[in-house]
């Protein structure tokens, strides 16, 4: 995920939220700066959530005959028009063409009658085919996402038992997941290797994409994930907690304070995820800072109990007092807060995994901070955070492609993202509101973890 800003009608800016493994994508949409530059990649959403996007849309309709007919995406091997993503990198179709016919070809096979460095345009890309393929390979074309047509017949030979297994897998209840007593991720899976390239998030649209498969490799992540969230109370405990959750929260500082608890179950959670246990410490710190009240926000639906109508995590915890929100954050806020965790809620109740998969994806998004995104540090393993992200972005997709189908994924995928942006939305107000109240004594009074989620220095 990336925030951009962009300049919309009446050069009013724009702050919009893109999912995509690709940031070729981002550079494209900053150089443009043109928001109908999106209606290629913007998902369309059935959720109430995206009344704005419904808005934007009907403009954008009614202004299409005063749209430039060439906005697309221009090809990085030759300079000319081009539709989408292919082997990896932004092509036109006769480089797509070039690559699939040229890609596994012996280095031997073409020669530059030059120096080795033509250049390649739309009008010269035939003359030197030696300058060409070597341009689409260090333009980030790969050769292993070209199939042969034995692959090709495997991969569709393993959609049906995949599918199978994983619906499967995905009827264990939360009682199932805590009785069982898997190993700890780090222990069950191989490391993810550094030098892979995931798809971007355009590759997952297509019904026929490669990398929709849920391998058995994936399943058993998938449930480890699980195992992990359920263990975070267990490790947080373990390792102490900053405020007794069996306490009733009687003023606002003792329900700010109270927030500590979630947010070290969380910690505790994430610790046990290779890919962010393996990061720099200052990378972890910046990742925490800016991203946990967005996590923190989207975890409160999978701690809501239905039956009791009340916020809790473990039988030992005590409700959560929200006596104070109506109050502090006004009818409006406080209603369109409840709306957006009803959204949440709905995914939970259709399947927890795909929260739990999207709290990941979260935490390792760069940039989607609402207080302060100019004064976010730049990451030290900026590739790394980069990796993590898109396998489980990637990882998410798959679940839900391979469990319910292709049209469901894409409108819970929507949903999901739908509910992430108007989850912002709210969380600026709120964060506002909660400053705003807040006097020089009350501040000394916080934990020093809920400072850090304030971004209270």
């Amino acid at each position: 995920m990336s925030s951009v800003e962009l300049l919309g009608t009446g050069q009013k800016r724009q702050r919009i939220m893109i999912i995509t493994a690709d940031e070729s994508v981002i550079d494209q949409i900053k150089k443009s700066n043109n928001i109908s530059f999106l209606d290629q990649i913007i998902l369309p959403s059935e959720n109430d959530n995206s009344e704005k996007s419904v808005q934007h849309n009907k403009v954008q309709s009614s202004n299409k005959k005063n749209r430039p007919k060439d906005v697309s995406l221009v090809c990085v091997i030759c300079g000319s028009s081009a539709h989408g993503y292919n082997f990896g990198a932004i092509t036109c179709e006769g480089c797509k063409a070039f690559f699939r016919r040229h890609a596994r070809k012996a280095p031997t096979a073409f020669h530059c009658d030059g120096k080795g460095d033509c250049r390649i345009t739309v009008e010269t890309r035939r003359f030197c085919s030696a300058c060409r393929l070597a341009k689409c390979f260090n333009s980030g074309m790969q050769c292993d996402r070209l199939l042969t047509v034995e692959q090709k017949a495997e991969k569709r030979r393993q959609i049906e038992e995949n599918r199978k297994l994983a619906l499967s897998s995905n009827l264990l209840t939360n009682e199932e997941l805590q009785l069982s007593t898997p190993p700890l991720l780090i222990d069950l899976l191989p490391s993810i290797d550094t030098d892979i390239l995931l798809t971007d998030f355009t590759d997952f649209l297509s019904p026929q994409s490669q990398q929709t498969l849920l391998n058995s490799n994936d399943l058993q992540r998938i449930e480890a994930v699980s195992c992990c969230y359920q263990k975070r109370i267990e490790l947080a405990a373990r390792d102490g907690l900053p405020w007794d959750p069996s306490m009733y929260s009687r003023t606002f500082i003792d329900v700010l304070n109270s927030h500590s608890v979630p947010v070290m179950r969380l910690l505790s959670f994430f610790k046990q995820i290779p890919e962010f246990d393996q990061l720099n410490i200052d990378d972890k710190v910046t990742l925490i800072k800016y991203n946990i009240r967005t996590v923190l926000s989207v975890n409160r639906a999978l701690s809501y109990s239905p039956d009791t109508h009340e916020f809790i995590e473990s039988s030992s915890d005590v409700q959560d007092n929200i006596e104070f929100y109506s109050v502090l954050h006004g009818y409006n806020t406080f209603k369109q807060s409840k709306k957006v965790f009803l959204s949440f809620l709905h995914l939970v109740k259709y399947d927890r995994k795909i929260i739990e998969l999207a709290l990941i994806v979260l935490m390792f998004t760069k940039g989607i901070s609402t207080t302060n995104p100019q004064d976010e540090k730049i990451l030290n393993d900026t590739m790394s955070v980069y990796r993590a992200h898109n396998y489980y972005t990637e990882l998410l997709w798959k679940y839900m492609e391979t469990v319910y189908g292709y049209e469901k994924a894409i409108s819970l995928f929507s949903e999901l993202i739908n509910d992430i942006i108007s989850l912002q939305t709210v969380q600026e107000e709120i964060q506002n509101n909660i400053l705003r109240v807040l006097s020089p004594d009350n501040t000394d009074e916080l934990l020093p973890i809920i400072k850090s989620v304030l971004c209270i220095s």
